[in-house]
Parts: structure tokens; C-alpha cells; sequence
């Protein structure tokens, strides 16, 4: 049922492990592949150095923006973004640190932006890439048809080592969801229950009540930014 949001399909990936960082707890452990349902947006960690050739728009090599017209359709409701970044961790550049993938995404049609920072990331070994695939709920006509969509990937880190980073963010793409629609109406079923159904479920404390990413984000929400993550954040 994951394949459902075009994110990727269970089975083909089989078995494997990857090494999660807790930033509320500052704890580190590795185990078998775990999804986070944070704040309306469901994110899941793995091994890979490609934005996956479903994705229909990709960032240049390099970029650290992307920027898209939503294209209209005239039977189906956007349900959300897909996102994909393909990241990586240099211990000799960033000793002690850990970098953080940031997520910003703008309606500049709207006016509206969304700022995420996972409170959990996988952390992929040195010289090796990871996958931080994710997808974001909107209910209340956030995106639309024909509305302009900036994409960036930015990084929490001292600005000493920053610049760094950027060349260790290979590349990322997006993909517009849309409802689907079958004989019996349409398919609205929560993605936490689908992920639980295919694989190990995640520990709690990397759980919460599933919704839509601005309504989980009301509470840090200043002038149309929404700051999504239940780690403490500032809206600036």
C-alpha cells in the first residue's frame, strides 16, 4: 500500500538496516527500516544515491532549489507531495556534527511556506548515500493547479561547516499526489496504518496521531511560515 503514494515498494528493497539518529533524545541506534509520521508528514530512511525515476521533477546536480508550476487536473484533488532527497555524511569534513537535512517548501502562488526538520534521520556511512523519502498531507486546498512551487534543501549546521554540506546534498526531486479515485469513492486510507501493515512498526516515541502537515503546524505558524517538527523550533 505504500506504492499507493508512489513512494517505493517494500518488497523490492528487502531486507535491510539502517543506523537513526533521535534528536529529542540525542541517541543513536540501528535496526530495521522504520517510518516517522510526524506533524502531517510521513518520512522514511534507506540506503540508495538516486532521486527514483518516478519522481517527475529533479534538481540539476548541484541545485539547492527547484522551483515548479503544479499542472491542473480536472478530476482530482491534490493530496500532498512526495519529496526525495539523496544525502550524505562526511565525518573527516563535519567531526562531532551531525548534519541535518532541512526541507522548505513555498507556495509563492499562496504565499504560504513550510519549513521541516525530521526529529529522527538516518545516518548513512561515510562516503555513501541515503534516501530521506517523504511525503506531506494537505487538506484544505494549500496546492492547487497552476500554483507555483519552490523546493529547497538546506542544512542545520554551524556556519563554519555549511558551505560543506551543500556538495554532500547530491540531488532531490518532487512528485505531485493526487487523490485516487475507484468504483467505491475515493481512497483515503491513513498512511501510518498502511506502513504498519508492511513492516516492523516504529517505536512510539517516533509516532503521532496523523493529519495534515499546516493543521499539525497551526501551533508554530507566524505570517503564513509554518515551522513543522516537534522539535523545538523558532519562526522567524
Amino acid at each position: 500500500m505504500i506504492k499507493d503514494i508512489g513512494l517505493f515498494n517494500l518488497e523490492s528493497i528487502g531486507s535491510i538496516e539502517v543506523e537513526m539518529h533521535n534528536f529529542l533524545t540525542a541517541t543513536s541506534r540501528k535496526g530495521p527500516l522504520q517510518g516517522l509520521d510526524e506533524c502531517g508528514i510521513f518520512s522514511i530512511f534507506l540506503p540508495g544515491s538516486e532521486v527514483p525515476d518516478w519522481f517527475c521533477y529533479k534538481s540539476s546536480m548541484g541545485d539547492s532549489e527547484l522551483s515548479i508550476t503544479i499542472p491542473p487536473h480536472l478530476n482530482l484533488k491534490i493530496r500532498g507531495l512526495n519529496a526525495c532527497v539523496v544525502y550524505a555524511q562526511d565525518k573527516a569534513v563535519v567531526e562531532g556534527l551531525t548534519c541535518v537535512p532541512i526541507l522548505h517548501i513555498s507556495n509563492e502562488t499562496k504565499g504560504l511556506k513550510w519549513i521541516y526538520r525530521p526529529v529522527t534521520i538516518g545516518f548513512p556511512k561515510v562516503e555513501e548515500h541515503m534516501l530521506w523519502l517523504s511525503h506531506w498531507r494537505f487538506a484544505n486546498d494549500e496546492l492547487e493547479g497552476g500554483d507555483e512551487i519552490r523546493v529547497s534543501v538546506r542544512v542545520e549546521l554551524p556556519v563554519l561547516v555549511r558551505d560543506k554540506f551543500h556538495k554532500l546534498t547530491k540531488e532531490f526531486g518532487i512528485q505531485v499526489v493526487y487523490e485516487q479515485n475507484n468504483n467505491e469513492g475515493t481512497v483515503t486510507e491513513d498512511i501510518t496504518t498502511m506502513f504498519q501493515r508492511e513492516t516492523t512498526t516504529p517505536s512510539r516515541q517516533n509516532q503521532v496521531v496523523a493529519g495534515d502537515v499546516s493543521a499539525s503546524a497551526s501551533r508554530f505558524h507566524k505570517n503564513n511560515k509554518f515551522q513543522v517538527s516537534l522539535r523545538p523550533t523558532r519562526v522567524t
